[in-house]
């Protein structure tokens, strides 16, 4: 669902426990800066320990907001250290104030990478914590992306943890990748992998998050058919930059059919809202996997700039 940035605070009401990244984009901070601090009982804002100046500047801001807030750092580029600190702090809070009725959890996944946020999936659906809380995630989109380039480089190529598939040794693998605007990484992914063929998604013009960005999105997915058209195993695919559940049937509907010849990899390089649908087609279906290729540089001058709305979604409509 889609609310205006000036009605979050009456679309949300009283939060138990508001949950965010600071990152270095000025939309991760919307959300905390526009919640009323009376509304919040308690914040945990889970950042980096190498973390850019500007995201703890935006750290700060939010703190002026929500000064009941508890920073909690995890380790770069340690998934399963992460996951443990992160599962820690959860099982904590909820063992701390969970009494007879459920509590209220607000996730704003706007600045989390994307392996971060499935980690955190993986998490908050773990039936000790979906039936002790109603979780609502949030996402603020960018109206537009830094044209020269987002990311540089790729330090490591991995399965998310939670998300490693059950592979078969006999069995052809099928790359299956939800493009946007990142094409090294793209580059970088499929040469890695070196896989027997490819499938390539790119939104579709109806749900994508703006005109403007479908259409570079879309020269983007054009140029890269080209480029790979040897290992193409079809036309593509579209998917929905806003419907979570639409993104996670298309990913279910590839995966029936081609899982049995194919192991299917998934590379979710969308937003977050379409690497949530990927996410819980991967819960659904433990067969698939999806990995992750953290970026050793961002364009943190200028890299996107804020819509002034927010989607938000109901954990509960999504399992």
């Amino acid at each position: 669902m889609k609310t205006e940035k000036e009605k979050i605070v009456s679309v949300l009401g009283k939060i138990d426990l508001f949950i965010f990244t600071p990152g270095f984009e000025r939309r991760s901070t919307m959300l905390g800066l526009s919640l009323n601090p009376q509304l919040v009982s308690c914040a945990y804002a889970f950042q980096l320990d190498e973390n850019y100046r500007v995201s703890s500047e935006h750290l700060s801001w939010i703190k002026e907001n929500l000064n009941n807030l508890e920073i909690i750092t995890y380790p770069k580029n340690k998934p399963f250290e992460t996951f443990e600190l992160l599962a820690e702090k959860v099982d904590a809070y909820l063992h701390a104030n969970y009494k007879k009725s459920k509590l209220h959890i607000v996730i704003d996944i706007t600045a989390f990478t994307r392996e971060i946020l499935l980690i955190l999936l993986r998490i908050i659906t773990i039936p000790f914590v979906s039936d002790k809380a109603d979780i609502t995630l949030v996402y603020m989109p960018a109206k537009c992306y830094q044209k020269d380039w987002l990311t540089k480089g790729v330090r490591d190529i991995r399965p998310v943890l939670g998300y490693s598939g059950l592979l078969s040794p006999s069995k052809k693998s099928l790359l299956v990748i939800l493009t946007g605007f990142e094409e090294e990484r793209i580059h970088t992914i499929i040469n890695a992998f070196e896989p027997s063929n490819i499938l390539l998604g790119h939104p579709n013009e109806h749900s994508s998050i703006s005109p403007d960005l479908f259409k570079i999105s879309e020269q983007k997915y054009i140029d890269l058919k080209n480029r790979f058209q040897h290992l193409l195993i079809d036309e593509g695919f579209t998917f929905s930059c806003q419907d979570i559940l639409e993104t996670k049937q298309i990913i279910l509907s590839i995966f029936q059919k081609y899982k049995d010849e194919y192991n299917i990899i998934i590379a979710p390089l969308n937003n977050k809202i379409s690497t949530l649908g990927v996410a819980f087609a991967g819960l659904e279906q433990e067969e698939i996997q999806i990995c992750y290729a953290s970026a050793n540089h961002y364009n943190i001058e200028n890299y996107s700039e804020a819509f002034d709305y927010f989607y938000y979604y109901k954990l509960e409509s999504l399992i």
